[in-house]
C-alpha cells in the first residue's frame, strides 16, 4: 500500500491533532480477491473534526476526488473515548473506532467479493492503527519525561 499526501491545488489547512486538518491524499493498494489480482488507487479529500473536548467524539472524513477505478469512495473514520460513553471494560478505559465507506466501482467489479476484502481488511487496518498511535504516545510521553 502507498499512501501520500498531495499538497498541489489543495490547501492543506491546521495540524494533524488539531481538530480542523484537512488535507488531500493518493492512496494506491492492491489485494488478492478471489484469484482475481485487483489494484486500485484513489485521491481524496480528508478533513478531521473534533469536539472543544478532548474527550469527545473526533473522526477523519473522506471524500474521493479522483480514481480511475472509482466513482465514489467516501466515508469517516469516528473515534470516542470511553470517557464519552460511560464504558469502561475492567476498569480500564477504552476507545470505540467506526468505519463507514461507501464504495462504487467503475466498470465490471464483483462487488461482493470486494464488500468481503474491506470487512476482512478492516481489523488488520484498525491494529496498525493502533500500533501507530500508541508509538506516537509513547513518544510523546517519553519528550515530556525528558523535558521534566
Amino acid at each position: 500500500v502507498e499512501s501520500k499526501r498531495i499538497d498541489s491545488r489543495f490547501n492543506t489547512v491546521g495540524e494533524p491533532g488539531d481538530g480542523s486538518y484537512r488535507c488531500r491524499l493518493y492512496q494506491r493498494g492492491s489485494q488478492n480477491i478471489i484469484g482475481f489480482e485487483f489494484g486500485a488507487s484513489v485521491t481524496m479529500d480528508m478533513q478531521e473534526t473534533r469536539g472543544i473536548n478532548p474527550d469527545e467524539e473526533r473522526s477523519i472524513s473522506f471524500k474521493c476526488v479522483d480514481s480511475q477505478f472509482f466513482t465514489e469512495f467516501d466515508g469517516e473514520w469516528t473515534v470516542t473515548s470511553s470517557s464519552n460513553n460511560g464504558r469502561e471494560m475492567h476498569g480500564v478505559p477504552h476507545t470505540n473506532v467506526r468505519y463507514s465507506v461507501d464504495v462504487r466501482p467503475k466498470g465490471p467489479v464483483p462487488v461482493a467479493a470486494l464488500e468481503w476484502r474491506i470487512k476482512e481488511d478492516v481489523p488488520i487496518n484498525l491494529k496498525a492503527v493502533k500500533k501507530a498511535s500508541l508509538k506516537v504516545a509513547n513518544e510523546l510521553r517519553n519528550s515530556r519525561e525528558l523535558t521534566t
